[in-house]
């Protein structure tokens, strides 16, 4: 009898047996042996982002060398963890092992949330980010004026000032729609501190991004985010300015492989600024 290799199986075996030793036997000592290893599509700061099956449940593992500039965002969320527990997957467990810092989440079973035209997709993160705006931040949490200090001439970044956590990399990736309708924050490697709408002008950039025009964003906002809808005119604008600077900024240093993404969104930021300073 001929016996066929069970390929899918071998495959995730190899993956496993990729990761460099050190770190292999961290995650193992913290969850247990690794039965079967799966590379996650989405994401682009962590270096190795990985589904792991081990004895009788479903981990997340997001691991950086050390040597990566993206090292310390891995701190940054560990720190942040306890903050956004209700928010986001819970952080099992995290360390260093050789050359490496890794997190070991909580799987969350879900899909990327769908952020085009009247998806209702819409409304599940505007629930998730109704609940963040009641969050404060941690009190080593960078600033988002600070963050934006060097994109500030003639505006008067202050106005972006408060004391709520802010999701500042919303997408469609870092928003996990689970199968009651819940949406999931993932990602929260560059959180800031700033006033309570702020994350909901980051959803709405995306918004744009994928299609609705900003008029039409801007009411849907004023219906479903209440702290989008008392945020000052000037305040708004003034995200809307800085933002558009900061796309142009991104536009114009990313590596080639990304630049027509960027450019793209930067057309996406120039037309909600435009509409802005129309209204």
């Amino acid at each position: 009898m001929t016996l066929t290799p069970d390929l899918p199986a071998l495959a995730s075996l190899t993956v496993w047996s990729g990761v460099p030793q050190p770190l292999r036997a961290a995650v193992e000592a913290a969850a247990g042996p690794v039965l079967d290893a799966v590379e996650a599509a989405a994401g682009r700061t962590a270096r190795l982002r990985l589904h792991l099956n081990v004895p009788g449940r479903r981990l997340f593992l997001k691991a950086t060398p050390l040597s990566h500039r993206h090292a310390p965002t891995l701190d940054t969320e560990a720190r942040l963890a306890p903050a956004v527990r209700a928010l986001a997957p819970r952080l099992l467990h995290h360390g260093t092992a050789g050359a490496w810092r890794w997190l070991l989440f909580q799987h969350v079973p879900g899909r990327a949330a769908d952020l085009s035209p009247g998806s209702e997709d819409r409304d599940a993160a505007a629930r998730s980010l109704r609940r963040l705006a009641t969050l404060p931040a941690p009190a080593a949490t960078l600033r988002a004026e600070d963050r934006w200090a060097h994109l500030g001439a003639g505006l008067d970044l202050g106005l972006l000032a408060g004391d709520r956590l802010v999701h500042t990399d919303l997408n469609e990736g870092n928003i996990l729609v689970q199968g009651d309708g819940s949406a999931v924050l993932l990602d929260w490697a560059w959180p800031g501190r700033g006033a309570g709408w702020l994350s909901a002008g980051f959803l709405l950039a995306q918004l744009i991004d994928a299609g609705t025009p900003a008029a039409d964003a801007e009411a849907w906002a004023r219906r479903a985010l209440p702290a989008w809808a008392s945020a000052p005119t000037d305040a708004a604008d003034t995200f809307v300015t800085a933002l558009t600077r900061r796309r142009a900024e991104q536009a114009s240093t990313c590596p080639p492989a990304r630049r027509a993404e960027r450019e793209g969104q930067l057309r996406s930021a120039m037309t909600w600024h435009r509409f802005r300073t129309r209204t």
